[in-house]
């Protein structure tokens, strides 16, 4: 089913506005069409996955059909999307819990067999035997700990994959563990999000897409970029600027370009800057006398 703008349920405007839109007004120029099939994984012990059921009736108010299975079940399934797709190209999205992560994969890699791309690719803490990521998913974003030993899969990226790729290591994570990493509702108001926002949502975005690998601190906001763009500074630009410029932590541009917060920027630098895909306006640069004044 796809909706307009007008007529979008109440809670997928709500939350694209919220969380992807970063404050630039995209929400108000972009048509939402949720549209697609959503497959998800509970892992190795079901009952206690009811983060997954309830990630999936989020999804099926936004209007966009999902369904929770076990992982056990992955193949069946997978056959039966190739043949839904086929009658119905549709974004298909495959999300997975623990062992569901790694069926959420070779669900993917069932449909790159068959040649049907994956829209949205999103793994909660596989396991360490999780296979890469084949190369027709579009868009993986991997929630793990690399410190878990139930989970901790590190998934890397397959041969031929050139999609958006993200992984978050959340070790660090107060009260996070793998068997409640999948119940967070911040979280879901995010992948829910990601999700009604397909439709509308180019898979180039602009720009070489640069992977990310991000440890979250302790106490930052678990924010879920889809990739980083490499962007070149303007004279006078420093990272708190561009961080200002492009609506992004300081932390983070810290982190993912292993530079201080010190470090003077020469003019035409390449910086990476993590980003959601979403059609927002071009960031006009913001001044460091502005940042300045603004502390």
């Amino acid at each position: 089913m796809r909706v307009s703008k007008c007529g979008a349920p109440h809670e997928a405007i709500q939350n694209a506005r919220r969380i992807i839109g970063q404050g630039q007004g995209w929400i108000d120029r972009v048509t939402i069409q949720p549209g697609g099939r959503a497959y998800l994984f509970r892992g190795f012990i079901g009952l206690t996955d009811w983060g997954m059921d309830e990630l999936t009736e989020r999804i099926n108010r936004t209007g966009v059909p999902a369904n929770v299975n076990s992982y056990l079940m992955w193949r069946g399934l997978a056959d039966q999307a190739i043949g839904d797709y086929r009658r119905d190209p549709e974004p298909i999205t495959i999300i997975g819990h623990s062992l569901g992560g790694d069926a959420a994969v070779k669900f993917a890699e069932r449909l790159d067999a068959a040649g049907i791309p994956v829209s949205l690719l999103v793994t909660y803490d596989p396991t360490r035997f999780a296979r890469t990521v084949p190369p027709n998913v579009e868009r993986y974003v991997n929630l793990y700990q690399s410190s878990s030993v139930l989970g901790g899969g590190n998934v890397v990226q397959g041969r031929g994959f050139h999609g958006h790729y993200a992984s978050f290591d959340l070790k660090d994570r107060r009260g996070m563990f793998h068997t409640n990493m999948e119940k967070f509702r911040d979280i879901h108001d995010q992948l829910v999000s990601k999700i009604a926002a397909l439709g509308a949502t180019p898979v180039s975005a602009g720009g070489e897409a640069v992977p990310l690998r991000i440890d979250i601190p302790p106490t930052a906001s678990i924010e879920l970029w889809d990739s980083g763009l490499l962007v070149s500074a303007h004279a006078g630009d420093t990272l708190p600027t561009l961080a200002a410029t492009y609506h992004v932590p300081l932390w983070v541009l810290i982190q993912v370009n292993n530079l201080s917060e010190a470090t003077a920027l020469t003019k035409g630098e390449r910086i990476i800057v993590p980003r959601y895909l979403v059609p927002i306006a071009t960031p006009k640069p913001v001044s460091s006398h502005a940042v300045s004044n603004g502390r």
